[in-house]
This record gives C-alpha cells, structure tokens and sequence, in this order.
C-alpha cells in the first residue's frame, strides 16, 4: 500500500488533547509499538500503564487523530527546556498505518509548536528502526545527536529536530 493511500472511510481529522483521551493514547500505543518489545533494550512504551500515559498527557499534552469518530492514532508532547516541544509515542493504529496519519499528527505538532512560540519540534528515533529514521528525515527533521540508553556504551537512539518557525503574535 502506498504512503497516502487510505485504510478508512472519511477524512482523518487531529485534535489536541489531555488526560481525558489517556484509555485511547494508551490502546493506540500499545497497539504500535507491541512489535518494539524485542528492541534491545526493549521499548517502555510496551510495559507502560495507563497511569504513565496520564502522567505524560498531564506535562504536556497530546494529539489524536480520529476517521469516521475512531481515534486511529496519537502523539504525546511535551515543552522543552531549549524552547522547542519533543514529540513522543507517535502511534498509529497497524491497521491504518500507511495512510498519511503519522504525517498529520507530526503536521498537528509542528503547528502546536508555532501556537506556543515554540521554533522547532523535536523526536528520538532507535538507531535499531532505520525506517522510522529514514520517516523523519522525509518530514523535514535532521540528525541532532546521538544517545546511549542507560547500561549502553554504544549509540542506541538519535535526536532529531525540525525547525517550524513561530505564529506572528495575534495569528
């Protein structure tokens, strides 16, 4: 299936959220990232608990992107210290997944970053998921840095950023 096709019925609308969606954020992610359980090391996403998820919608917030009144994917965010926001959890159902919601979502966060005066969006991708690297240099996002989970010496993940720009005051 190709990159814009549609798994759906209806248009793909984001909206942002808060801890009122965390039952939805927690099901999508589960959903995506069940698959990442064999990283080395092994992804939080798949042991976390709704309470994760609601601590995280609570020190930023997140989006979900719904077709035909089903949230079909979701993103959490969060502020930075730098000034940018740091997009995570990107989520999309495995059924829909190809069809230009990943994208949405990341278009949301670029212009949830400009409504806050943020200058640029920031993500973490596993060195081990070349293809989710190789999705993000496609939207635009450029190699930061490269980081060590904890007990590893070598690079497991990489911080990418793409710059957004700001909303003009009144916008």
């Amino acid at each position: 299936m190709g990159e814009d096709e549609s798994t759906g019925t209806g248009p793909v609308h984001v909206v942002g959220c808060g801890v009122e969606r965390a039952e939805d954020v927690h099901r999508l992610t589960q959903a995506a990232f069940g698959p990442y359980g064999v990283l080395e090391p092994p992804s939080g996403a798949v042991v976390e608990s709704v309470e994760r998820v609601v601590a995280d919608l609570a020190a930023g917030g997140g989006a979900v992107a719904e077709r035909d009144g089903v949230a079909v994917g979701c993103l959490r965010w969060r502020p930075r210290v730098d000034g940018d926001i740091y997009v995570a959890r990107v989520a999309v159902d495995p059924g829909e997944q190809r069809s230009g919601i990943g994208r949405a979502l990341i278009a949301w966060a670029e212009g949830e970053a400009r409504r806050q005066g943020c200058p640029g969006v920031t993500v973490g991708v596993r060195i081990a998921l070349p293809a989710n690297l190789a999705y993000f240099r496609r939207l635009g996002f450029e190699v930061t840095g490269e980081h060590s989970h904890q007990g590893f010496d070598e690079p497991t993940w990489l911080s990418l950023r793409k710059e957004v720009g700001t909303e003009a005051p009144g916008a």
